[in-house]
């Protein structure tokens, strides 16, 4: 009976053994395909101060699109996808008014020339009145809206999701013009934010071009590819540019998805430079360095008029970052538990974190040293940096 469990013991043992091979074929651990997990927060020295200031509650429902706070003067305004409009006092907290618009919005919120514009998922710009709240006009374009409206304060300009920008007349809504582009078969959802710099709308596109428009008529005086779209399947064909551009000093700069950062001379019409790189996220300046976080939210630092990669920060990989914010030269990101973090412009060191939400957070504004925050449940924080 002993030597019967014995040999089966050693028959065991011999099948384990000549098995190996197939159990490390499993992959379990300690191979190079093994599924990315987000970088650990390692601790480092804190050279500046976060502090929270106050915080408010917007809405239940989940956010829709790109909805962002808007500073003006003193106060923060803000809406949710519920269609509720907000207005704080930046010094207190406390709110002024609020009003329900009944509209389901994916796009917001623009706080200028006295105006409160935004967009909404069945495609329609509205215009507040910034003190009163009343409703001045709204106007019906081709597609939804997913990303902020802006104006210069003759034109409102919005762009939808079918590839179209349309032309906004601010003080009644009259249509003026709109530009359309070809939207690919298969593209991201979502569209980029169209600004207005140097008198001049940028936008991008989800064919990997960017286009530089004349405000009045909405004639285009450039229309430059970021991105060839030479992917062979329909995926890697995917080039759209989501993110908000940078234009300074008489340059332009966009990135797109799974394609390239480039910067355009905008007197010349050409290419400065151009390096790969894959983002859905708005780009920043500061320091002369061009800011991208790309899609694997490692925060890249770009020489501005070299495209050299000066800096690379790699202690927030796959931490599904917010959009980079400015501030104070600075820049500030969110992650998804809620933590924020400061780094330096000129180097990308960590020079401050707070966790200040339970939630992931989606959008960051800054203004002077104050920024305010929107995290995934709907919650507005607002914060200095000292």
């Amino acid at each position: 009976m002993i030597s019967n469990i014995k040999l089966v013991l050693v028959i065991s043992f011999i099948f384990i053994m000549s098995g190996c091979a197939t159990f490390s074929s499993l992959k379990f651990w300690g191979d190079e395909e093994e599924a990315e997990v987000p970088s650990i927060l390692n601790d480092f020295n804190q050279v500046l101060s976060i502090d929270n200031l106050w915080n408010s509650k917007l809405g239940k429902s989940k956010i829709l699109g790109r909805i962002i706070p808007s500073f003006s003067s003193d106060k923060l305004f803000c809406i949710n996808s519920e269609g509720t409009v907000f207005a704080f006092d930046t010094a207190t907290g406390g709110q002024l008014w609020s009003r329900d618009t009944g509209d389901v919005v994916s796009a917001g919120i623009e706080s200028k020339f006295k105006t409160l514009i935004y967009g909404t998922l069945d495609g329609e710009v509205v215009v507040l009145d910034q003190e009163k709240a009343s409703e001045i006009w709204r106007a019906q374009i081709s597609s939804e809206i997913l990303s902020p409206v802006t104006t210069d304060g003759n034109i409102v300009v919005a762009q939808g999701l079918d590839g179209s920008v349309t032309g906004l007349d601010l003080k009644t809504g009259e249509m003026k013009w709109i530009h359309q582009t070809s939207v690919p078969s298969l593209s991201l959802r979502g569209t980029s934010v169209p600004i207005i710099e140097q008198g001049f709308i940028f936008a991008g596109f989800a064919n990997g071009s960017v286009a530089m428009i004349y405000p009045d008529s909405g004639a285009i005086r450039l229309e430059i590819p970021v991105t060839i779209n030479e992917g062979s399947s329909e995926l890697e064909r995917i080039v759209d540019i989501e993110g908000k551009s940078v234009v300074t000093n008489n340059v332009l700069v966009s990135a797109s998805y799974q394609g390239n950062i480039t910067a355009i001379d905008l007197q010349q019409g050409r290419p400065l430079w151009q390096e790969k790189i894959s983002t859905t996220k708005d780009l920043i300046e500061t320091r002369s360095r061009i800011i991208a976080v790309d899609d694997k939210d490692v925060v890249v630092g770009f020489g501005l008029n070299s495209g050299v990669i000066l800096w690379q920060q790699n202690g927030l990989r796959l931490r599904n970052l917010t959009s980079p914010a400015k501030v104070k030269g600075n820049i500030a990101l969110g992650d998804f538990e809620g933590f924020l973090h400061i780094l330096d412009g000129s180097d990308g060191e960590f020079l401050a974190r707070k966790k200040i939400s339970k939630n992931p957070i989606l959008e960051i504004v800054a203004e002077g040293n104050k920024l305010a925050i929107l995290d995934d449940s709907g919650r507005l924080f607002f914060l200095s940096i000292e």
